[in-house]
């Protein structure tokens, strides 16, 4: 679905269940990432895009008092609404991430009205394309067109949506998610330094598409499994600083060989995730500057490594994703593949040669739904502009 069909379902929604026009209407890409495994939250590297794939809340005030938040979603065919003063998580789990940016605009001194949210999505749900990473920017965008109070620094609405995934819905996310949806542009990959918060548009070119295979195995991050994977990386940088004699805030601040020369005194697990974390933010650095010469194919060679990687060290992939990239490495056009988000199901994010995406698309599906009981969901895409109010 383009841009412009998802924005017209959030609007047809909102008229149908709120019976009204919506006052404005909202729009949030998804992101692949495409080198950076859970280096975000360890103050490392990434390399992203923005999709041409997102969410719309098409939205308007009411007049209810006390101020509440009514929203329906197109998607899941539910309805659900909370309390803003005082806020209260919702009656739907899906409805706390917009409920948790609503908590940070009000914490800003924005006054918030009563609020009416019809939302469509052309994303895979729970693929690890950042649904919820959306959800929030538009929620943010919706919020700010109707009550005000957007920040001078695009930086801090990102900030605002990553403090509300990690402080209200509990999932201990980085920036990754929250930049990438606002920062996007066509084409283009984003780079971001997540210690400094530098960032730079790395051209993709328009002769390669980008694939996301959903596998349909869902993964669900406040389960705490991603909780665990980064008290590893807390804890190898806790260890590393105490075996350095120096204060190490994150792995960021360790080198390599300064790893390698101690890794066999940490803990088995913190290592593995420790060595994982240190070679991606390699590996992204690497990506960024083949982009910069034009290197297409590297960044692909780049991105079969970072699977490889989050397979056997970091240990966040399961079978279903491995074998898609099995299969995909055989066919035409493959230029290279990884999984994507958080991991433990979802998708993978697959760089493929434009001429040859029907064809590469059909090989995969039949070629895995041949061996697994669910079937492989697979959606052409691109990279694509951020987060913004549209026209209604």
């Amino acid at each position: 679905m383009t841009i412009q069909t998802i924005t017209a379902a959030a609007h047809a929604a909102f008229r149908a269940h709120f019976d009204a026009e919506p006052a404005t209407i909202a729009w949030a890409p998804g992101r692949l990432e495409l080198l950076g495994n859970h280096t975000d939250y360890n103050r490392g590297h990434v390399l992203s895009v923005a999709l041409d794939l997102g969410i719309a809340i098409a939205a308007d005030r009411s007049l209810q008092r006390p101020p509440r938040l009514r929203a329906w979603s197109e998607a899941l065919g539910e309805a659900a609404e909370a309390a803003l003063d005082p806020l209260e998580h919702g009656t739907r789990r899906w409805l706390d991430y917009s409920l948790g940016v609503l908590r940070e605009i009000a914490a800003s001194g924005v006054q918030l009205p009563s609020l009416c949210f019809a939302i469509a999505s052309s994303l895979p749900l729970g693929a690890g394309v950042s649904s919820s990473a959306a959800l929030e920017l538009a929620t943010a965008e919706a919020a700010f067109a109707l009550a005000g109070g957007r920040p001078a620094d695009p930086l801090d609405e990102a900030k605002l949506c990553q403090r509300a995934e990690t402080d209200f819905v509990g999932v201990p996310c980085g920036l990754l998610d929250q930049f990438s949806s606002l920062f996007g542009r066509q084409d283009h990959a984003l780079w971001l330094d997540c210690a400094t918060l530098d960032f730079e548009r790395c051209p993709l070119g328009a002769q390669h598409a980008l694939l996301i295979a959903d596998t349909q195995v869902k993964h669900a991050l406040v389960d705490g499994r991603y909780a665990r994977l980064r008290r590893h990386c807390d804890d190898a940088a806790r260890r590393l600083g105490a075996l350095l004699g120096r204060e190490v805030p994150s792995l960021r601040d360790v080198r390599l060989d300064e790893f390698l020369t101690l890794a066999a005194r940490l803990d088995d697990g913190d290592r593995r995730r420790a060595e994982h974390v240190l070679r991606e933010n390699a590996r992204v650095l690497e990506g960024r500057d083949a982009l910069r010469r034009g290197e297409v194919g590297r960044l692909g060679e780049l991105m079969v490594a970072s699977h490889e990687s989050s397979r056997d060290l970091f240990g966040n992939s399961v079978p279903e994703l491995d074998r898609s990239i099995e299969i995909a490495r055989r066919l035409r056009g493959f230029v290279g593949a990884k999984l994507t988000g958080g991991g433990f199901g979802g998708a993978t994010a697959h760089l493929v040669e434009r001429a040859s995406v029907e064809r590469y698309q059909r090989e995969l599906t039949t070629a895995y739904d041949r061996e697994h009981e669910r079937p492989l969901c697979v959606f052409v895409t691109s990279a694509g502009e951020g987060a913004r109010v549209v026209p209604l």
